[in-house]
């Protein structure tokens, strides 16, 4: 049972976003989406939202956020979000993100990053959210990671911003990339049972 004080540290940090759920997308890979697309959509949405939640908690951070879209195509993206009270302000922003600057840099690019906040915004491809910049909730570091499958495809990324206390650590890198692993198995089974239903008579 928690104490009183144990009570307080969980309310402090619980996710004030309220994800938008949204169904299968058109794509190549569903093109035409049916029920067992939709039930793959269900179950990765579910399990987008809970590692959101999860990531941000195993490091202890104010803001975490999970995407994956297909083949590379940013119009595919389904991207959720974790973020604590102190980010309360931002809790109903929903702009899709649309693969500019270092979320296209980092899909490029092989292993994670782990940025100050100064690191960031010297980064060359750092673009301070371009025409969501007014709106969007600032970013204080900057730990990230893609997620692979076991057949090399990328599915999409991890982030973490603005650690509770002091920089993103390489011992924290390393504990987001393991995550990263074990969502990609998650996706990937998911997918696997999506394919295997279809095949179905």
């Amino acid at each position: 049972m928690l104490d009183n004080e144990e009570m307080t540290d969980a309310n402090d940090s619980a996710d004030v976003y309220d994800n938008i759920v949204t169904g299968a997308t058109a794509n190549e890979l569903m093109p035409n989406p049916g029920l067992v697309d939709e039930e793959f959509a269900e179950a990765a949405n579910r399990v987008l939202r809970d590692a959101a939640e999860m990531v941000r908690r195993l490091i202890p951070s104010h803001q975490s956020a999970v995407g994956v879209l297909v083949d590379g195509d940013w119009t595919t993206m389904r991207k959720v979000f974790s973020l604590s009270p102190k980010y309360q302000a931002w809790a109903e922003y929903h702009a899709a993100a649309v693969g500019l600057g270092t979320h296209r840099w980092l899909l490029e690019q092989t292993g994670s990053v782990r940025l100050t906040e100064a690191e960031l915004e010297a980064h060359p491809e750092w673009k301070n959210f371009s025409s969501q910049a007014s709106v969007h909730p600032p970013m204080r570091g900057w730990l990230a990671t893609q997620i692979i499958d076991s057949k090399g495809t990328h599915w999409g990324l991890i982030q973490l911003s603005d650690r509770e206390t002091g920089d993103y650590t390489a011992s924290e890198e390393a504990a987001l990339n393991q995550f990263a692993d074990l969502l990609s198995l998650t996706l990937e089974a998911l997918w696997e049972v999506h394919n295997l239903k279809l095949l179905k008579p």
